[in-house]
Order: structure tokens, then C-alpha cells, then sequence
């Protein structure tokens, strides 16, 4: 069954990178026939969905250069008449992680670095768990008072935050 999958094809998929997508351009429905990366057989998909907003159900990919040529010869006229184009996929752009993301590696490095990146640092989490786990590294690494002081007090604030009762909050 797999047998026509080969491993770059299946890289790709899982890193959600194809090797060419397509997308229609008409607000119709419409029927193209493409070439299943699994078992090597045609079947056919309709797109639908509005093209405007970039919606997924107006979009097919092609997961190799088989898939593709196939998907050309098969659908010449949607490309001929331009129903279908080729369609470029941008990049989604990671977003910065976030300090509850953070390893306890990489919460070390921040509680060795300067105190004012500390302070910005600290000040920027919003989590109980991870205030916690820079107060216990701080323990193991020996920190100054100063330090200590100023995580548990962050720690304290937070703590306040999060177990008032929903009333406290209102008032």
C-alpha cells in the first residue's frame, strides 16, 4: 500500500512543505483530479471555499514531481482557462517562545545573566510554575538576597493574582 510513498516524499509531508500547491481562482466549485501519494491512484477532490481568504479548501498540494506532472496533465483545462494557478505557500513565521517554554537550561542562563535582564525577564512571566522553577535554579545556583528577594516577590504577586476569589477580582 505504501509502497509508492517514498521517504522524501513522506519528509515533506510531515514538514509540511509540498513540492507544489495549486489554488483556485473562481468563486465556483471545482473538480480536479489529483494523483493519492499513498497508493498511487486518482481520485478526485473539490476545492470550494472562497479563494479571497486564502482558505485551505481552495488549495491542493502536490507532495512530488510525479503527483504534480500527473495533476497537470490531468487538469490542463482548469490551467488553460486559469480556474487553477500555481499557488505559493508563505512561510509561517515561528513566534518568539515564550518564557513558560523555557528549559530549566535556559532558565539557568537567565538567572546567571545581568539583574536588570533578570528584572525584565521576571517581570514579563505570567506563570506561577515557572516564577517557581527560577526560585528553586536561584536556590541551586546560590543567588544573592537581592535576587531571591526579588523572585519571591514576584512569585508572591503572581500568587495573589491567581487564588483570589472571583468576587475579590469584581471589587
Amino acid at each position: 500500500m505504501l509502497s509508492t510513498l517514498d521517504s522524501r516524499t513522506f519528509s515533506m509531508m510531515n514538514t509540511n512543505t509540498p513540492y507544489k500547491s495549486y489554488k483556485k481562482v473562481v468563486l465556483a466549485k471545482v473538480y480536479v483530479t489529483v494523483l493519492n501519494s499513498f497508493n498511487g491512484q486518482p481520485e478526485g477532490i473539490i476545492l470550494h471555499g472562497n479563494p479571497r481568504n486564502n482558505d485551505d479548501s481552495c488549495i491542493v498540494d502536490m507532495w512530488s514531481e510525479m503527483e504534480d506532472v500527473y495533476f497537470r496533465r490531468a487538469n490542463k483545462r482548469h490551467l488553460e482557462t486559469g480556474d487553477i494557478r500555481e499557488f505559493i505557500r508563505k512561510e509561517v513565521i515561528d513566534k518568539p517562545k515564550t518564557f513558560n517554554e523555557f528549559s530549566d537550561d535556559e532558565l539557568r542562563v537567565l538567572v546567571n545573566s545581568k539583574f536588570l535582564t533578570l528584572q525584565h525577564a521576571v517581570n514579563k512571566m505570567d506563570s506561577v510554575a515557572t516564577v517557581y522553577r527560577l526560585l528553586n535554579i536561584a536556590e541551586e545556583e546560590e543567588k544573592s538576597e537581592k535576587i531571591m528577594a526579588f523572585i519571591k516577590g514576584k512569585l508572591s504577586e503572581l500568587q495573589l493574582v491567581e487564588f483570589k476569589q472571583p468576587e475579590e477580582i469584581l471589587t
